[in-house]
Order: structure tokens, then sequence, then C-alpha cells
């Protein structure tokens, strides 16, 4: 017998079933209320002088300019350097792979604003490198503006560039490498045809979440942009003059860039075919890797590469667990009894607190979304879908903005309030769970919860007592990813902390914006020691749940 389809069918069905009606309606109520109402204050919200005010004054331009430059060289460099590092450890016989992947998984532990402080510890003009240049070969270091941003922006993000990349280069099936050298290609002509070809969507993919985190940082271009002014900043500087009308201007003019990334990527990645799952038999077949001299110098590079980051994460522990470190050597425990155990200064247990409850409700939602899209036929499935996606595709400094102009005023009033910080973290990541929970649900029988509706169990039932178990270790793996990322966010957040809900990547920005650096440090050491302690314990409950610690 043919299934009946159509709008009132789809409607009829969800009335019939209580529990999924209310999942619908909720889901379309939150994200109307957070994600579209915000949007669309925004755009209303500037009249014709804010945008006279924009395009006449240069020194916006200028920062635009400045913006899509940057983002652009940090999002280049960050995505070739995560390609050379993931191609060294998945294509080359170099040693200490196991080491590689731990110093790469490092910097996901800390907020990108600390490359910004390390870099002021070592590269700033009292910096240690800085003092060594000068005392010994008189030469003067300054890389304030672009070329300091650069550096630090590749360092922070070409760990996201690498994580992306590598599960692609991953995923290739050796068959064709080994068929076009069996046709006689070799060496960069095989890399240029094969590999790379197939690997460009991971690369695409890294290039565009780099950018995004690029356009979006603030608290780099801050600590060490120096004059070179970007959109960001500007945008920061008039939510603190209280001109939200022009900061709403920047804030939609920042998101063009974004969104121009998005378009560029799937007119890419629709231009061809990249799969290499065919059902033909690979056993057995082993990939082939590259040569001794390409392997000594992947092996140099992954090292420079390491040096940097350990060097990042060095001089931060020495400055938090010394007096001050370079006048003052003198081991102390004051720097984090001062900032991270202090009741009077909360920044850390903030953090742990609001990341923990936002991730929780980040990826509770997102079960909840996935499984309605995919399993239950409703009128604007579509609308849902986009709307519970678009998120990701705007900037972090974008969505803050959002929220805190819809919410300061108007008949729904958060501003100050810790509600607003948990929906800006849940906004930010819960679109990365839903898309992961969306691929699972499709690869998951609806046979089995047919059977269990046959049975008498409702969407609710069905939810908590058949889907979430199957579907657990992607539930953990999500919210293990939304934790580390809410843990460590700042852009985001920054206009929406208050004196009672400030959090540490934000303390850690203060501190090294005033020049107190041992108390910047330390409160970076006890964010990291706070992620890593939670995701340890969530490793002794999940055990091979969660790979965070498997190198």
């Amino acid at each position: 017998m043919k299934e009946k389809t159509g709008i009132g069918e789809s409607i009829g069905r969800l009335i019939k079933d209580p529990s999924s009606l209310l999942l619908v309606l909720i889901s379309f109520a939150l994200l109307c209320l957070f994600v579209i109402y915000p949007l669309i204050f925004v755009v209303f919200i500037p009249n014709g002088d804010n945008w006279i005010t924009f395009f006449s004054k240069g020194r916006y331009g200028t920062a635009l300019l400045n913006t899509i430059v940057s983002s652009s060289l940090s999002a280049l460099t960050a995505t070739v350097f995560g390609f050379i590092y993931a191609y060294a450890i998945n294509y080359s016989s170099i040693a200490g792979k196991k080491f590689f992947r731990f110093i790469a998984f490092l910097p996901l532990l800390a907020p990108s604003v600390m490359s910004g402080l390390a870099f002021l510890l070592l590269f700033g003009r009292g910096g240690m490198v800085s003092q060594w240049l000068k005392a010994w070969f008189n030469v003067e270091l300054d890389l304030y503006g672009l070329p300091g941003l650069w550096i630090v922006q590749t360092i922070s993000y070409f760990p996201l560039a690498y994580m992306t990349i590598t599960g692609v280069l991953r995923s290739i099936s050796p068959n064709l490498e080994i068929a076009a050298q069996n046709l006689g290609a070799r060496g960069f002509y095989l890399f240029r045809t094969i590999t790379l070809k197939l690997a460009l969507p991971g690369v695409v993919n890294a290039f565009l979440l780099v950018a995004i985190n690029c356009f979006a940082d603030f608290g780099n271009p801050k600590l060490i942009g120096g004059n070179y002014s970007l959109l960001a900043v500007e945008i920061y500087g008039e939510i603190l003059n209280n001109e939200p009308g022009l900061a709403s201007v920047m804030g939609i003019i920042l998101v063009i860039p974004a969104l121009i990334v998005f378009w560029v990527q799937n007119k890419l990645l629709s231009k061809g075919s990249y799969s290499t799952i065919t059902g033909k038999p690979v056993s057995g077949l082993n990939r082939m890797t590259t040569s001794r001299k390409t392997d000594v110098l992947l092996f140099l590079f992954n090292s420079l590469m390491s040096v940097f980051i350990i060097a990042m994460f060095a001089i931060t522990i020495l400055f938090a667990f010394t007096k001050n470190f370079g006048r003052d050597n003198t081991f102390t425990m004051d720097h984090i009894m001062k900032v991270v155990f202090n009741p009077s200064s909360p920044a850390v247990m903030n953090s742990l607190v609001l990341s923990l409850i936002s991730s929780l409700l980040a990826v509770a939602f997102a079960l909840v979304l996935a499984y309605i899209i995919v399993r239950k036929p409703f009128p604007g499935k579509r609308l849902l879908d986009f709307t519970a996606v678009l998120p990701i595709a705007l900037p972090g400094t974008f969505v803050g903005l959002a929220l805190i102009v819809a919410f300061s005023s108007g008949p729904i009033m958060l501003q100050g309030s810790a509600i607003l910080i948990i929906v800006a973290m849940l906004l930010k990541q819960m679109p990365v769970g839903y898309r992961g929970l969306t691929a699972s649900f499709k690869q998951v029988d609806k046979s089995i919860e047919e059977a269990a509706t046959n049975l008498g169990a409702d969407s609710r039932r069905t939810l908590t007592t058949i889907v979430f178990p199957m579907l657990q270790k992607t539930v953990v793996a999500n919210f293990v990813y939304a934790f580390m990322k809410n843990m460590n966010t700042l852009s985001t957040i920054v206009f929406l902390i208050t004196p009672k809900w400030v959090v540490a990547a934000v303390s850690i920005f203060n501190y090294a914006e005033t020049g107190t650096y041992y108390w910047a440090a330390a409160v970076a050491v006890g964010l990291m020691a706070a992620t890593l302690g939670t995701l340890g314990i969530m490793k002794l409950i999940f055990r091979s749940k969660v790979k965070i610690f498997d190198f």
C-alpha cells in the first residue's frame, strides 16, 4: 500500500504524536527567538546615518580591508601548514608520529588569545627573544601589526586545519595512488594529480574553518595588532561607545566575507567527484610512503612547528609559576592562588560551569533537531534545518553582537545574565553536533524506532531509550568538542560578559592588555588544567567512547 504524503498528512501524523509535535514547536520557537530574531534586529537597527558614517570614514574601510587581507593570509598559511603536517603523519615514515599528534592536540586546550599572550612574552618589545636579539645582535624586533598577527593566527589555527585535513587523508583509499604508480606516476606528479585532488574537500573545509575563525578573532588583533585595525576590534570599540547601530553595520559587513567563503567552497566542491570508496576490494594494499629525502624535510617541518607550540606553552607556564619571569625567576604559587583559586576571581570556575551547561544543552538540542529532521515529516523542515546550521556560517563576533543588541532592550531583557552567555556558546557549537548526529541518524535503520513505536513507545521514550543509546558515542564526541571550544571562546562572548560573569578567556585578554602578564599566564594555566581535568574525568567515565587522549 502506497504511503500517503502531503502537508495535511504530515500535520495529521504530528497531531497524533504529541511528543513529536512538542519537540518540533520547541525547536522552532528556540531558533526563531535566538537566531532569526537577533539577525533581524541587527539588520534593521542601523539607520541611514550609521551606513553613511561607515562608508564616509576611511578608518572603517581600512579595517575591512585589513580584516580580509590578514584573515586570508592567515587562513592560507594555516591550511598549508596543516596540510604539510598531516601529510607528514599520514604519508611518510618519519619518527615520532605520536609525539607530533600530541603536539597538534595541545593548542586545542588553550584559548586562541593565549597565542597572542605567548607572542608578547616571546617577541613583544620586552619579550625574551626580543631582548636576546637586542643584547647579542643589537636588533630591534618589531612584529606588531600585520606580521605578528599573521604569525599568531597561523600558529593558533593550524591545528584546526590539521585535524580537518588529516581525517580526509586517512580516508583516502590507497588503490588509486598505487594504480597511478603502476602507470608510471611518481613523486610530485602523483601527489598533485591524485593525492591533492582527493584531499581537496578537506583542504577547502580547513581553509573555510580557519578563515571564519580569523574573521571573528578579536583577542589576538587587539593585543598585537597595534595600529593595524580590524573590523572585530572596531565593533568592540563601538559597543563600548554605546553605538549599537554603527556596530551592527560593521557586523553585517563582517558577515559578507564569511558568506563568500562558503559560496566559493560550494562551487569548488560541486565541480567534481572525490569519492574513493567504490566497493572494490582494497585489502592488503599498503600506501606508498614518501622518499627518504622528503621524510627528512617533513620531519624538520613538523619539528619546527612543534618547537613554536612548545615554546608558546612553556613561556606561559614559566610566567605563571615565577614571580616575574626574566626579572625574578623565583618559583611561586601566588599568581595561581590569586586569579584561579581566589573566590573574588571566579573566571576559571565561571568558564567551567557555563561551558558544561552550554555543551550539555547544545548536544541535547542537536540530538532533538537531528531526530525530528531525519525521522519526522512536517511542514517547514527545510527552514528549520537551514536555521539550525546558520550560526556555523556566521563569525562568532557577529553572533555575540546580534545577541547583545537584540536582548539589551525590547520585550526580552537578558543583558548581563549568564543565560545570554550560555545561548551564545550553544549557538556556535550546536550546528557541529547537529551535522554529525544527522549523518549518524541516516546510517541507522529507522525500522528499530518503528518497532518501538508499534509497541506503544512515544517519541520521547523512543528518543531516550532507543535512539540515544545507539548514538551515545557520537553524542559524547560532540559534547567533548563543544566543551573544549566553549572553554576557550572569546570573540563570541566578549560583548556579553559582566563583572559577575567574567570568563577565563576574557580575563587572560584583560590582564594581558594591562601588562600583568603573570596573572594572564596563571589564568591560562588554570583554564587548561580545568579543561584537561574535566576531559580526564570524562575519559574515566566513558572510556573508549572518548578518544581525546588516544594519539
